[in-house]
């Protein structure tokens, strides 16, 4: 193998990596979620140690690589499993913030439901492989009408990019925050057209003001919402 495969290579392994960290992730939460457990003390607790380097779970993975160069790997590595495990986990993520979500609120079928982000991560500009579609899908296949706000894209944009705009001054049901932009970790019941069940998919939301205001946050791998 010569020097450019190689650093082709620990460019497939770099990002795969992280899928795979993420993976293992939302795994713990996931597990966290059923045992009532807060995967966030956890993961903490686990990464005091100097070998384990955890990263967090979330409602998606996006972006140009760590959804895209794992395949390219399998490719060269058909046989290779823990990539595609990964990758399958990870894809879940979406559909399993909307069935928290259901869990809470029943049936979303005729509902509207808020998706907070179209970006990939916050403060980026750009859905390549962002979360929201897949939120935006499996909300349509329960029956629900998903609506769609991100502080960076005007309405036009948001229409362009296949989502239907809220406007401000229509009622939601409910709520799913996929992007983590700075601006939502101090959104307010007034940004949320009278949802009252968010699940808040990136951990930013300020769950105590909120629940003040009468709103329920949900954090993946925190049952108690804190």
């Amino acid at each position: 193998m010569g020097s450019a495969e190689a650093a082709e290579l620990a460019k497939l392994a770099e990002t795969t990596y992280r899928d795979v960290n993420i993976a293992f992730a939302n795994e713990l939460a996931r597990f966290a979620d059923g045992a009532g457990l807060d995967v966030a003390r956890v993961i903490e607790a686990a990464n005091s140690q100097p070998y384990s380097h955890i990263h967090s779970p979330g409602v998606a993975v996006g972006g140009h690589c760590i959804p895209v160069y794992p395949h390219f790997l399998l490719v060269g590595d058909p046989a290779s499993r823990l990539p595609r495990v990964a990758r399958e986990v990870n894809d879940a993520m979406p559909a399993y913030a909307v069935g928290m979500l259901a869990d809470r609120l029943g049936s979303l079928e005729g509902l509207m439901i808020l998706i907070l982000g179209v970006a990939y991560r916050g403060g980026v500009k750009e859905t390549a492989f962002s979360g929201a579609a897949a939120l935006r899908d499996e909300l349509h296949a329960r029956g629900a009408r998903p609506v769609a706000s991100d502080p960076m894209y005007s309405a036009a944009e948001l229409e362009s990019a296949g989502y239907e705009p809220w406007s401000a001054g229509d009622a939601v049901d409910g709520a799913i925050l996929q992007a983590d932009h700075e601006e939502y970790r101090s959104l307010d019941v007034a940004q949320l057209g009278g949802a009252t069940i968010v699940v808040d998919g990136r951990g930013v939301l300020d769950a105590q003001a909120l629940a003040r205001a009468g709103v329920t946050v949900l954090r993946i791998g925190r049952p108690s919402g804190g």
